[in-house]
């Protein structure tokens, strides 16, 4: 293809060999040049060229006519070229003719490289690079009308190019308004160059409205929607739509003169604070809370970026409120208000939420746009992005079901935040939108006896102090089951801390409730439930593990697994913050989450089953201690093990370091085996070999 040769379409059709501007002829040969140029690099078939090129009934020459034009063309793009099967520029195909465009030659096509590059960047959260691609798409079209100047200018084959100058538009004032501020004037520019051809379009009128409002316009955006009310009244005996309303709402308060104006501030009868109240006096949680307060927006300074802050952790650790205690602390900060939303992701009794129920939620914490009817998510998404913009609001988001839940709620003007709150790790928030994440642990022993304290009081927790640190011992640090146990003290008085100990060492039967938001099991239960298949018989049959911590080698043994399916099943349950990985390849549980798998096993998996587990485990730690003290004692006199049964991995060692350190991780793990090693039919030669394994010494240097 000849590089110097370069064709417009997005205006005035034009063919450029260098410097040089061709002429391509009579009108139809025009007409016939313009279509090749809108379907490039795809076909023109004959039958399409003569609907587009005749109006009317087509005279009998017509497919005639058409092969003269095309030769006529080929002459003057490929002039010297003697050859249709050798064409560089214009070629043979099956049914028709195409050109051999690429970006780097056609205006269109570049515009639809640069469109699509930009919804790219905008769906992982880039928005300054989306806001660049759409800016240099849109600076392509010299009018929205394309083939402008021929006289199928207003066939649908080139009017419904036209659609995709006014989509692109209001996909880049989105953009623009809610994330890339500098670019504003460029969108304007655009939006009023499709308003000029679409003067009805109130979704075009309505970014106007915002940008204008945006850059401190006041008087142009009122003068913007009453123009535009006039002219749906005059000419369509209409009033305004709900996105007209909503932006009009947002951005042209009586009052309102400049940017910051835009919305009520906090303290203000209008600033919204939409906040769950705090029901008893926080505790702790001082390190955690120091990470959150990193990402607030300055108080005295103009942010330029919005942020996002994501908390995840296991059921019942305390996530809500952390959110609700942050989210009052944190007033002044978000001067056009706070606002939260349950998203019910694991409510016991309500479906999640879906996108545009959340967003109506917000909408009408804003007062913005109550009682309207969207006709569809565009119309909806849109007024709620006008809602937000501008506006340095803090969004509670509680609960998220999974990252597709939340992203189309974040708020993305520049000194507003949205914090986040999930029972997942929600990690692609910070692969699409630079999210912070944020696992929040359970609470230490000092932080839990304190909880258990702001429950009884001083003078009880230190009348039975041993028993009171038994209690939070045994609560393993999670506040649900602490506060649980600290109500249940509370509401009976002649109990003693004592009891309550040795009941809750009875398992969760003394954390269960008719109420389902504090019930233990069911507040575990609904993390269960939404594990696959594999990952929940994993997570049942951990149970069995004496220890709370094992490797990714013993976790495929025990489910007589591949290490890949099993690597994946361990993802999944610390993504549902069901485990944690405490090193590469090493993870552990919580205690109460064992007891719930435990009673879920109990009920679920046979006898069978579970001896099997047990009995791969078993010989996971003793194949892999005898790997560990072939490699640490290797004159040593051992006993020879028969072959382990299938699905057994055991733990593989590169030197003897790794070796002396798998041991010193697993000796009290292995001596308890020793214990139940009467379950296994090799139970004598297996304990023999382990209490060997037991006295070997650790390497020297």
């Amino acid at each position: 293809m000849d590089a110097t040769m370069h064709y417009s379409v997005l205006g005035t059709v034009r063919a450029v060999r260098g410097d040089n501007e061709l002429d391509p002829g009579p009108p139809k040969r025009l007409a016939l040049l313009s279509l090749l140029v809108l379907r490039a690099p795809g076909p023109v078939s004959l039958h399409d060229a003569v609907d587009v090129l005749w109006d009317d009934e087509p005279p009998a020459s017509a497919a005639n006519v058409i092969h003269r034009h095309i030769g006529a063309l080929r002459r003057l793009l490929e002039p010297g070229s003697h050859s249709r099967t050798a064409a560089g520029h214009l070629a043979r195909a099956a049914d028709g003719y195409r050109l051999l465009l690429d970006a780097s030659s056609s205006d269109l096509i570049r515009f639809r490289d640069l469109r699509a590059r930009a919804q790219s960047a905008a769906k992982r959260g880039d928005v300054s690079q989306a806001a660049e691609h759409f800016t240099a798409a849109l600076g392509l079209w010299r009018s929205p009308v394309v083939a402008d100047g021929t006289q199928v200018a207003r066939h649908p084959a080139f009017t419904s190019v036209g659609h995709e100058f006014v989509a692109t538009v209001k996909e880049a004032a989105d953009v623009v308004l809610t994330g890339a501020p500098a670019s504003t004037e460029e969108v304007l520019t655009a939006l009023r160059r499709a308003t000029g051809q679409h003067p009805y379009d109130e979704a075009l009128h309505s970014r106007i409205i915002a940008a204008l409002a945006m850059t401190g316009r006041q008087a142009e955006a009122r003068a913007q929607f009453e123009s535009i009310r006039r002219v749906l009244a005059d000419d369509l005996g209409v009033d305004p739509g709900p996105e007209l309303r909503a932006a009009r709402q947002c951005f042209l308060r009586p009052g309102s003169s400049t940017r910051t104006e835009q919305a009520p501030r906090a303290g203000t009868p209008g600033a919204p604070a939409h906040l769950p109240p705090e029901a008893v006096p926080f505790v702790g949680r001082r390190e955690v809370l120091d990470r959150c307060r990193e990402f607030l927006p300055p108080r005295h300074v103009d942010p330029v970026t919005a942020t996002t802050v994501a908390v995840g952790g296991m059921p019942g650790v305390g996530k809500t409120t952390l959110a609700v205690h942050l989210a009052h602390a944190a007033a002044d900060h978000f001067p056009d208000g706070r606002i939260y939303v349950d998203l019910q992701g694991h409510h016991p009794t309500r479906a999640p939420l879906t996108t545009a129920q959340a967003t109506r939620a917000v909408l009408d914490a804003l007062g913005v746009g109550r009682g309207e009817t969207y006709y569809d998510d565009t119309a909806l998404g849109t007024a709620y992005r006008t809602a937000l913009a501008g506006r340095r609001l803090l969004l509670v988001l509680d609960d998220a079901l999974d990252c597709e839940q939340v992203r189309p709620l974040l708020a993305a003007a520049a000194g507003s935040g949205t914090l986040v709150t999930s029972r997942r790790r929600l990690e692609g928030l910070a692969v699409t939108h630079d999210a912070h994440l944020i696992t929040l642990e359970p609470m230490n022993h000092r932080e839990g006896v304190s909880l258990l304290e702001r429950r009884l009081g001083t003078d009880r927790l230190q009348a039975e102090q041993s028993a009171a640190h038994e209690v939070t011992a045994l609560c393993d640090g999670l506040p649900l089951a602490l506060a649980v146990a600290g109500t249940r003290a509370s509401t009976r008085p002649g109990i003693s801390l004592s009891t309550l100990a040795s009941e809750l060492r009875e398992g969760l039967v003394a954390l269960s409730s008719r109420d389902s938001r504090i019930d233990a099991r069911s507040v575990f239960q609904r993390s269960y439930d939404a594990l696959s298949g594999g990952a929940a018989t994993l997570f049942r049959l951990l149970s069995l593990y004496p220890s709370s911590e094992f490797t990714l080698r013993g976790a495929a043994s025990l489910t007589g697994t591949d290490l890949r399916s099993a690597r994946q099943n361990l993802a999944e349950l610390t993504d549902h913050h069901l485990l944690v990985e405490t090193a590469a390849e090493r993870y552990a549980g919580h205690a109460l989450l064992r007891a719930y798998a435990a009673d879920v096993s109990a009920h679920v998996d046979t006898s069978e089953v579970r001896a099997q587990a047990y009995g791969r485990m078993l010989e996971h730690y003793l194949y892999s201690a005898d790997a560990a003290t072939a490699l640490l004692t290797p004159h040593r006199t051992t006993v020879v093990l028969p072959p382990p049964r299938p699905g057994v991995r055991p733990q593989e060692f590169s030197d003897r370091t790794n070796a002396a350190d798998w041991l010193a991780a697993e000796r009290r793990m292995v001596s308890t085996l020793v214990r139940g090693l009467e379950l296994h039919p090799q139970g004598v030669t297996f304990r023999e070999r382990l209490k060997s394994m037991l006295e070997t010494p650790a390497p020297r240097g």
